[in-house]
């Protein structure tokens, strides 16, 4: 930035006056005349040419830097990202929380001076918010890059960055993204039938069965199960509407357009909703999974119990104290997450030849069958393919 000023003799006024010009480095020009206020009675034209021009020079550079500054804030251009992001969209909490949780570490920052390298540390380096230790996926990454793309386009339009170099930028898989599979572990038929018998004992918590039972027989996710509303299941139709999550104690939006769907209740599970709106009634609640006081369940952990995690003599020791961790014990399953009951509905709904790969995807609520080649070809590409040689296709 410069600036270039002169003193102007302007007739009719007692007062000297300035005129300047600021260059600004994207090449725009701002140019103003002034009052100086100081009267032409009390100094010479010489005085304020040598004497006062000069420090009013360094005054209005340090004032405009500062200005400069504050405009080119981070945050300012957040701001400006989200007061454009239409509210209406099916996804604007997610990008309003990613984009806040973005300022927390750049807001106070000049644009201007956030490297690419800086950039590419922190998504690198992105945690689950719930659980510190754990690292975000590629695909969630991603969502935080775009939302850095979007800010710094609005600086290249605002022309104080000459171009976008967070387009440069892409996200590198980590070695152990690469055997996401290992996490889609899905139970055997006997295993299902055994924790579907057992999970009736209220020993693992009141809603550990119809919760197993929804969830083998739906693929429904453990926030969209949490989610449902005695309205949502229409018993004449055999419809069940997906239209909102529950996780640690707000009710939200699904995570995707896609994610609100409307699925027919599979026979397996009919006798589950049934029994869930039967406690609903008698609670007086709206939720299948509340309470005692009718209000929603606070998050799936209610349901999957806890484990304590002890050191004794030096070695590590799990202890499975309640709920979904008690119930694998006493049955003798390796410990897997309750996400696998909705990958063991997708990984024998696929077998079963029932659904095609792509009915597959929109059971599940995928906007594609890329998550379904990624997670399940594994576990069905190698079983048996019955194909009617006879065919003739041409």
């Amino acid at each position: 930035m410069k600036i270039r000023a002169i003193i102007l003799d302007i007739s009719r006024n007692s007062n000297w006056y300035i005129k300047y010009s600021v260059f600004f480095k994207n090449g725009d020009i701002d140019s103003k005349t002034i009052s100086s206020k100081v009267s032409k009675k009390t100094r010479t034209r010489s005085w304020m040419e040598n004497v006062f021009l000069p420090l009013w020079e360094e005054e209005m550079i340090k004032k405009l830097t500062l200005e400069a500054k504050q405009e080119f804030l981070f945050k300012n251009f957040a701001d400006k990202y989200l007061a454009t992001y239409m509210q209406e969209r099916h996804d604007y909490q997610n990008v309003y929380y990613r984009t806040r949780r973005i300022c927390k570490k750049f807001g106070e920052r000049s644009i201007v001076d956030i490297t690419k390298l800086e950039i590419k540390e922190y998504l690198q380096a992105l945690t689950d918010a719930r659980d510190n230790t754990t690292l975000l996926s590629r695909n969630s990454r991603n969502k935080y890059l775009a939302v850095f793309r979007a800010v710094f386009e609005l600086a290249v339009d605002a022309r104080i960055l000459n171009r976008n170099f967070v387009y440069d930028i892409r996200i590198n898989k980590r070695v152990k993204e690469r055997f996401l599979n290992r996490n889609v572990e899905p139970f055997n038929k006997k295993e299902v039938n055994s924790l579907l018998e057992e999970s009736k004992n209220e020993q693992y918590g009141e809603y550990m069965h119809p919760y197993l039972g929804i969830a083998f027989n739906m693929g429904m996710s453990a926030s969209e199960i949490l989610g449902l509303q005695v309205g949502d299941i229409d018993k004449d139709s055999l419809l069940v509407s997906i239209s909102r999550n529950v996780t640690r104690g707000k009710v939200k939006e699904t995570k995707t357009i896609y994610r609100d769907r409307e699925l027919p209740i599979m026979q397996g599970a009919f006798v589950y909703f049934e029994m869930l709106i039967e406690k609903a009634v008698k609670k007086r609640s709206i939720w299948l999974f509340s309470n005692k006081d009718g209000l929603p369940l606070y998050d799936i952990k209610t349901i999957r119990g806890s484990r304590e995690i002890r050191n004794i003599d030096s070695k590590t020791v799990t202890k499975y104290t309640s709920g979904w961790y008690l119930l694998l014990e006493n049955l003798d399953i390796p410990y897997r997450d309750l996400k696998n009951c909705r990958h063991t509905f997708a990984v024998n709904g696929l077998e079963s030849g029932n659904f095609t790969m792509q009915e597959m995807a929109n059971f599940l609520g995928h906007g594609s069958l890329q998550m379904i080649l990624k997670h399940y070809a594994k576990w069905v590409s190698n079983k048996a393919v019955s194909v009617n040689t006879a065919i003739k296709l041409y």
